[in-house]
């Protein structure tokens, strides 16, 4: 393929024959056929494959949206030739990047370190792999795949960015207050506390008669319920409540509160009202299941209604939904069972609000002011 320089090069030639055959004028002849061999010879230089095969290799195949895919490209030269110079063409969901490559001497290896950039969620192929040559006048470019794609295809997957909530009472802060309760109750099954003076309306049956003997007054036995909720993460997938990026921030911030949840030993379960990856109503044991439920999910036009999520009903649950700065696509009838958080461009505060921010990082510290 030509250059624009050599576009250039082959049209003078052109202008140059037809004028030397116009006027019969032998010194344009001559200029154009020799413009044009060298374009020729610029031509076959760069079509010439490099003397030495290029490899990828990863670091790590799972990384968070924003952070670099890294990678090493090993050119290893096996012929008794030194190599010319190229330039490595990769790529990863739709971004190319360029790298360099120097002559590498005859059976020898050079390593160079390089980037790819994430700008989104998903599982992603990398490469192609080309490489590219470009002659020594500039005139034509040279481009051939590399055989490593080929044999086998390396995917990255681009998991939720998660970032650290701490706040000014420590990390085990979660949402509410209520994430982790003490309730009274006359459940005989119940952790027992103490015991207390009968008052009118207490359960008869939690009256201690031994007690009761003993002191000459009503005595009851006085329970509370120790069990813990669960706290639950709602992730409103609607189409409308925002934008591709607006979403993206979403996600981080509903997989930033879960982990931090999981990190404070409560029993967390995450849900979508995406009906593909709605999610179970068990709660999740490790922030691996985390990551791997919130990185396929993505907006849809038939998001569930969120009160579908809980077929099982409320008790002992927590429920924060995180939604987009138009959101929430629909509500809990009660809304002291739900709060609800606002990420994304123009994300404002409204009725039923808790908390808007414009991105995850906004998030973060709006929720160590609001801890």
């Amino acid at each position: 393929m030509l250059t624009r320089s050599g576009l250039g090069a082959v049209l003078v030639s052109i202008l140059l024959a037809a004028c030397g055959l116009w006027w019969s004028y032998e010194e344009l002849l001559v200029a154009a056929v020799g413009i044009g061999a060298i374009v020729l010879v610029a031509v076959i230089m760069a079509r010439r494959r490099l003397r030495a095969r290029v490899d990828r290799r990863l670091h790590a195949v799972r990384v968070p949206r924003g952070d670099p895919v890294r990678v090493k490209y090993r050119i290893r030269n096996d012929t008794k030739h030194r190599s010319g110079r190229a330039t490595v063409l990769d790529r990863i969901d739709g971004a190319t990047i360029e790298v360099h490559v120097d002559p590498v001497d005859a059976g020898d290896v050079d390593v160079i370190d390089a980037t790819l950039p994430t700008r989104r969620r998903g599982v992603f192929e990398l490469g192609p792999l080309d490489v590219q040559r470009v002659d020594p006048f500039f005139l034509a470019v040279g481009r051939w795949r590399s055989v490593q794609d080929d044999d086998h295809v390396q995917k990255v997957t681009v998991h939720p960015k998660i970032y650290e909530l701490i706040g000014p009472q420590g990390s085990s802060r979660v949402i509410e207050n209520e994430s982790i309760v003490r309730r009274a109750a006359a459940d005989p099954l119940s952790g027992f506390v103490s015991m207390r003076e009968y008052v009118s309306g207490d359960d008869p049956r939690m009256i201690h008669w031994p007690t009761t003997a003993r002191t000459g007054t009503l005595m009851v036995r006085e329970h509370i319920e120790v069990r813990r909720p669960e706290f639950t993460i709602v992730v409103d997938s609607g189409r409308d409540v925002g934008t591709d990026d607006d979403f993206e921030e979403v996600v981080d911030v509903a997989a930033t509160l879960a982990v931090h949840a999981l990190r404070s030993g409560l029993d967390v379960v995450v849900r979508t009202t995406d009906p593909s990856h709605a999610g179970s109503e068990r709660p999740i044991m490790a922030e691996a299941d985390v990551l791997d439920l919130l990185t396929p999910i993505h907006q849809v036009g038939d998001a569930l209604h969120v009160a579908a999520l809980f077929g099982k009903g409320f008790d002992h649950t927590s429920v924060v939904m995180i939604t987009g700065p138009d959101g929430p696509t629909t509500r809990l009838s009660a809304h002291d069972r739900m709060t609800t958080v606002r990420v994304g461009d123009g994300a404002q505060p409204g009725l039923g609000i808790s908390v808007a921010a414009q991105d995850a990082p906004e998030f973060v510290q709006r929720w160590r002011a609001w801890s």
